[in-house]
C-alpha cells in the first residue's frame, strides 16, 4: 500500500506555472475527440493523483493548460462527474471528489450484490477459449510492467472476463459506473508503479483464486470466492484511507 493525499478539500488550485499539456501525445484512439481526450487526461490525474482528491480547479485554467476551449473541457467535466469522480459546481470550477469511506461502502456493497451472482452464471458458460483467455490475462497481470494504465486494463479485462457471460447490457453500464467509481479508493491504496515482487505475486495468487473456482464449474465456489476477494479489497482501501498523510495543497501539478 502506499501512503496518498488528504480526502479534505483544498484550496483553489492556482498553476500559473503548470506545464501546458499536448493532448495529441495523450494515450487513444487516433479518432479520439477533444472531449474524449480531454476526459481520458482529466481521469487519468484523477486516479493517479495528481489531481488530488478534495482539491478543486478552475475550468478556465484547466482549459489553458490543455491548450482547448472550454466546452470540451465542461462535457468532459460533465462524463467524470457522472461517473463520480469529479464535482461540477455553479461556475467556472470544479472538485475533486473527496474521498468517501460511506462512499467506497456503497461501491462494495453493490458490487458484491452484483459480481459473484454473474460469476456463478458464467462459470458453466465459459467455453474453453474464454479459459484460454483468462489464463492469458492472469500471466499478463503477474508481469513486471512499468505502464500503469496497462496494468490497470488487464485487471480489469480479467475482472470482466469472469462474468460476460452471462451479463447483461445493463450489467455492463453499472458495473462500469461502480467500476470508474472505485479505481480512484484501489489506485490510492495499491501501488501501481513501484510494486515489488512479493505484492506481485500476492495480487497474481489473489486473481488465480478467482480463476480457479471458475474453473471448478461449481457456481458457489466462485460466489464464494470472489466476495471474499470484494471484502478483502474493501478492507484494505478502508485501512489505506485511514492511514492517508496529512493535508497537503490542492489542484494539479
Amino acid at each position: 500500500m502506499k501512503a496518498a493525499a488528504s480526502s479534505q478539500a483544498g484550496p483553489e488550485a492556482a498553476e500559473p506555472d503548470a506545464e501546458i499539456v499536448d493532448l495529441s501525445r495523450t494515450s487513444g484512439s487516433p479518432g479520439d475527440s477533444a472531449v474524449d481526450r480531454v476526459t481520458a487526461w482529466v481521469r487519468r490525474s484523477v486516479l493517479d493523483g495528481t489531481m488530488a482528491p478534495g482539491s478543486s480547479f478552475s475550468i478556465t485554467d484547466l482549459s489553458e493548460r490543455l491548450g482547448v476551449s472550454a466546452i470540451p473541457v465542461r462535457e468532459a467535466l460533465r462524463r467524470l462527474d457522472a461517473q463520480g469522480l469529479i464535482l461540477l459546481r455553479p461556475g467556472r470550477s470544479a472538485i475533486v471528489n473527496p474521498l468517501d469511506v460511506t462512499e467506497l461502502r456503497g461501491i462494495y456493497r453493490l458490487r458484491r450484490a452484483i459480481e459473484p451472482d454473474l460469476a456463478a452464471r458464467s462459470c458453466n458458460l465459459l467455453e474453453s477459449p474464454d479459459r484460454d483467455h483468462l489464463d492469458s490475462l492472469l500471466e499478463a497481470y503477474g508481469q513486471p510492467r512499468n505502464d500503469a494504465e496497462e496494468l490497470w486494463r488487464i485487471h480489469h479485462d480479467l475482472h470482466l472476463a469472469l462474468l460476460q457471460p452471462a451479463t447483461s447490457a445493463w450489467d455492463l453500464r453499472i458495473l462500469s459506473q461502480l467500476w470508474h467509481a472505485g479505481d480512484r479508493y484501489t489506485r490510492i491504496v495499491f501501488e501501481t508503479y513501484n510494486v515489488s515482487d512479493t505484492e506481485r505475486k500476492r495480487r497474481y495468487d489473489a486473481h488465480r483464486v478467482l480463476i480457479e473456482a471458475s474453473r471448478s464449474g461449481s457456481p458457489f465456489e466462485i460466489r464464494t470466492a470472489l466476495t471474499s476477494h470484494l471484502l478483502d479489497n474493501e478492507a484494505a482501501c478502508l485501512v489505506g484511507i485511514a492511514n492517508l498523510t496529512p493535508p497537503t495543497s490542492g489542484g494539479f501539478g
